[in-house]
């Protein structure tokens, strides 16, 4: 990441790259806000059953009576500091993984606007004097020597998309495991706590942290499905920027090394978990569905 080919190298480049920063940023901020909101939540969910009188049940075993006060008090501290600090730790590492693929997604639109700028002759002084043929001279010199940077350039673009492909490869590799058993957790525990709402009460202080709970579940599952998504979408526009360059310019043999970059650049970038299944916006309605389906089943035989 710390590369040359990563590095911004105009005003564009710095403006994307503090926009995702920003974006990223702001993602992070909303889940802590929204993992606090639940676990102050569920601190108070139980103070207000036992207020009510009801029989306060904990999720963890220990080996003691809870019941009585202080003891209840303590355990219900030690429980909502351990999930919340636990919901913490996941919530940061599943946007460290998005953060990846967004920086991947930014790297794009950055090669595609260096594609775009192949050829262009916009920044070339021409001396205006009343002479023709100095003028004339002047440009044409310039003409040649933007023709010989092309080659350059278009290498340096090349190698760009290559260290993208290699970066979201690694990405896959490193985290496609956990990546994988969190698709299969998260479908098992939407249709688990749309199928624990169900039985609650809509003014009760436990539904409303459940379904807190629930948002952060679907927002967590949909932050993946849609990065992978904008990455695929941004990655097949690579060839459409190479095509608006100003490649009539350029020398034949060139234009000979853009087919085949166009080529090498036809098959789009689409992260996937466990290396089979796409992680798009199609895929988060398919683990919707399925989730629904199984809290449809369960529902049945209650």
């Amino acid at each position: 990441m710390n590369g040359v080919y990563f590095a911004a190298t105009n005003r564009y480049h710095v403006d994307i790259m503090k926009e995702n920063a920003l974006a990223m940023y702001r993602i992070l901020r909303l889940y802590h806000v929204a993992i606090f909101t639940c676990g102050i939540l569920w601190t108070i969910f139980p103070l207000v059953n036992r207020a009510l009188g009801e029989n306060v049940q904990f999720t963890a075993y220990f080996p003691f009576d809870t019941a009585e006060s202080p003891t209840f008090e303590i355990v219900l501290a030690y429980m909502s500091i351990l999930i919340t600090l636990q919901a913490y730790g996941n919530v940061t590492m599943d946007c460290t993984i998005v953060a990846f693929y967004s920086q991947a997604k930014t790297q794009i639109k950055m090669l595609r606007y260096d594609l775009e700028q192949l050829g262009k002759i916009d920044n070339i002084e021409t001396k205006f004097t009343e002479n023709i043929f100095e003028r004339s001279s002047h440009i044409w010199k310039a003409l040649k020597d933007e023709k010989i940077k092309i080659h350059s350039k278009l290498v340096f673009c090349v190698e760009h998309y290559r260290q993208i492909v290699w970066f979201v490869k690694e990405v896959e590799s490193i985290f496609g495991e956990a990546m994988t058993v969190q698709f299969f957790v998260m479908a098992w525990v939407i249709c688990m706590t749309v199928y624990k709402i169900v039985g609650l009460s809509i003014y009760s202080a436990e539904f409303v942290s459940m379904g807190v709970y629930l948002g952060c579940m679907l927002a967590q599952l949909f932050i993946y499905c849609y990065y992978g998504t904008q990455l695929k979408v941004e990655s097949e526009s690579v060839n459409t920027s190479l095509y608006c360059s100003n490649w009539l310019s350029s020398l034949p043999k060139v234009r000979r090394q853009m087919l085949i970059m166009m080529q090498y650049c036809s098959k789009p970038l689409t992260p996937r978990t466990a290396y089979v299944i796409p992680m798009s916006l199609e895929t988060y309605i398919s683990v919707l569905k399925s989730s629904y389906s199984l809290f449809t089943l369960l529902n049945q035989k209650h």
